[in-house]
């Protein structure tokens, strides 16, 4: 029995998050991987947020990006100047298999890899690799498991598994926040404030 309620945990983190839409699921993956502490609860509910929004509303990654400069700022070795970036705005499909082609698993921009495992879920999953590792764990096709990990109950159950299989529980235990956050994001650490600011929250919300 847990010693702590998951429920407020989740009002906390994403008080903009329709509760029938995602509490369910949440309690369900939380049960399933053994995110059954404060402690680890508030930690991954912190990374779900920095990823995806406190409505939980962007579980799938937004690629639809409007300002050329904005794309040098994010991908600074793919694109050189506004100029070369320009073609990119407005069309997703194109960006995705560029930014992510040859990389993690993917193949080349005209495998359609990169639009097809771009980032889905309450932890992004990005790439084949990460897809393939999580559909053998729910014993699904990669294809498939990206398809599902856009529906709440996917996205709850991909984040979930993400942290378990990572080692990240074991560090929310120890309440390094910042190891799981370079687990999730890599050395560019985008949102550690966010990420520890919500964690901090929510665990003061279970134990107050």
């Amino acid at each position: 029995m847990l010693d702590f309620d998951p429920q407020l945990a989740i009002a906390t983190a994403a008080p903009n998050a329709d509760p029938n839409i995602w509490t369910p699921p949440l309690l369900a993956a939380f049960d399933q991987w053994a995110v059954n502490t404060g402690r680890r609860v508030a930690v991954a509910l912190g990374q779900f947020v920095a990823e995806t929004g406190n409505d939980f509303g962007e579980v799938v990654e937004n690629l639809n990006y409007t300002h050329p400069e904005r794309l040098c700022q994010v991908w600074p070795r793919r694109f050189q100047s506004a100029e070369d970036a320009a073609p990119y705005c407005g069309d997703p499909e194109a960006l995705a298999n560029l930014v992510y082609a040859n990389k993690l698993g993917n193949g080349d921009t005209d495998s359609g890899d990169g639009w097809l495992f771009r980032g889905r879920g309450l932890i992004q999953l990005t790439g084949r690799d990460e897809y393939t590792q999580a559909a053998h764990a729910f014993n699904m096709a990669p294809e498939q498991l990206a398809e599902w990990a856009a529906t709440p109950e996917g996205a709850a159950q991909t984040g979930c598994w993400y942290l378990s299989s990572r080692g990240c529980l074991d560090l929310a235990d120890a309440w390094r926040v910042s190891a799981v956050t370079l687990k999730v994001n890599g050395s560019a650490m985008l949102g550690a404030e966010t990420r520890l600011a919500v964690a901090q929250k929510v665990l003061a919300a279970l134990e107050a």
